[in-house]
């Protein structure tokens, strides 16, 4: 079991590649675009607002300049705004994370949707709950629509069997929503009658067979939440999770969005991480400690009009969720040019033996890293994982864990390379 061990986690840092035609020259994960091509304002629906009002919807379309790959990966991103009209899919934020996508090989598409155009619909809880689903139908006529364009000459070049999706605060909220409501019966009656509503007859229908023409490998979730824990199951779609922990419009933990408590309690990404951990979903998460709602913005005054993006935070959120995703592209990582070194010197771990909580110390020479540490057991299946910015001494570890022995791998970028180092710990209960 240990050899098993060894081989999954670090003996693909030695071996040979095996070279995929598509991944040359650091495709997916590097910048190997200078310029992009984008096609705006692509109607895919003509449907009814809240107000009775009739509008386009529309997404854009971002492609790599001058890219001759058939199959190119797409990244379906949605936009924030609280289920208000106040953003599109021209969100500064989206932008940017499209256009760095695009400029890695991928289609990147940024959608809109129907929102509320009244403000004070975030004080009432039946029109919070239609938004949701207004835009969780629209999402999914958006990738239907897309999936038409590529059943009728795929002009964009898409590779429907790797397919991402994603978003940034209600888009986030969206992105759960869309990867985990499977069935009207998940929810409380009076949800399932306003859902009816917005939907129609079909709503049970729609949601059971929502990922008929294409599903996502893995879902984004920067600053998003669910309504229930209870709808995590292992569907086959990985998880990406970042939020702060000082959030006050989404809860980290869980709470009323925005502290109102007319809206219903949703669960954050500090609550759904472990619930995901324990179902054996592939899952991540970037726990911003001290940052508010989406980490990588500056949402206080004066910063929200004169230093909106943390460029710096941005630039992490964006490597990460390229290299969780990398993997299911057919690619071997060593064709990118990353390389992983594994470091001679080993994790100081103590107490060891311990029980449950112990503390890293961090090596001397890699202090204030972004690290990435992750827990396996003896079997090799990982039991804990999660990312550590800025920190200098040690990184202490608290969760509850069976008594065994159990192997550390822990990690930071620099540059195109990986820095690896690895420890043990014994657990006695």
């Amino acid at each position: 079991m240990l050899l098993r061990f060894l081989l999954i986690s670090f003996l693909f840092s030695f071996l040979p590649a095996l070279k995929a035609a598509d991944c040359s020259n650091g495709r997916y994960i590097k910048q190997i675009f200078s310029q992009v091509d984008v096609t705006r304002n692509v109607k895919y629906a003509h449907k009814k607002q809240s107000d009775g009002m009739y509008i386009d919807l529309k997404y854009d379309v971002y492609q790599p300049h001058g890219d001759t790959v058939s199959g190119r990966p797409i990244m379906l991103l949605i936009h924030g705004g609280a289920y208000l009209k106040l953003l599109d899919q021209n969100s500064p934020d989206i932008v940017l994370m499209c256009d760095y996508f695009a400029k890695r090989g991928y289609v990147a598409v940024s959608i809109d949707y129907r929102q509320e155009s009244n403000l004070l619909g975030l004080l009432d809880h039946e029109t919070m709950v239609k938004a949701v689903a207004r835009a969780l139908i629209d999402t999914k006529d958006a990738v239907d629509h897309l999936m038409m364009t590529y059943q009728n000459g795929n002009p964009y070049r898409i590779d429907t069997s790797k397919a991402f999706i994603g978003g940034v605060s209600a888009g986030a909220v969206s992105s759960l929503f869309i990867s985990y409501t499977d069935s009207l019966a998940q929810m409380p009656l009076q949800y399932q009658q306003w859902v009816t509503e917005v939907i129609g007859d079909s709503a049970d229908y729609i949601l059971r067979h929502k990922f008929d023409l294409v599903k996502p490998k893995v879902c984004v979730s920067i600053s998003g939440a669910l309504l229930d824990t209870n709808w995590v199951v292992n569907n086959g779609i990985d998880m990406l999770l970042s939020h702060g922990s000082a959030d006050n419009i989404v809860p980290y933990k869980f709470g009323h969005p925005f502290g109102i408590q007319q809206l219903p309690v949703l669960y954050g990404g500090k609550s759904l991480y472990p619930v995901m951990v324990n179902k054996g979903i592939r899952v991540e998460f970037d726990d911003w400690q001290g940052r508010g709602h989406v980490p990588f913005m500056n949402l206080t005054f004066p910063d929200i009009i004169f230093n909106l993006i943390d460029q710096s935070i941005l630039d992490s959120t964006e490597r990460h969720i390229a290299n969780f995703c990398y993997k299911y592209l057919g690619c071997d990582e060593m064709t990118t040019g990353i390389q992983q070194h594994i470091m001679k010197e080993q994790l100081s771990v103590y107490p060891n033996p311990a029980k449950n909580n112990f503390s890293i110390s961090i090596p001397r020479d890699a202090q204030f890293q972004k690290w990435n540490v992750e827990v396996y057991d003896i079997a090799g299946k990982r039991v804990y994982q999660n990312n550590y910015s800025n920190t200098s001494g040690n990184i202490n570890i608290e969760q509850n864990l069976n008594s065994g022995m159990y192997f550390i791998k822990m990690q930071y970028e620099k540059g195109d390379d990986w820095y690896v180092y690895t420890g043990k710990v014994n657990v006695v209960n």
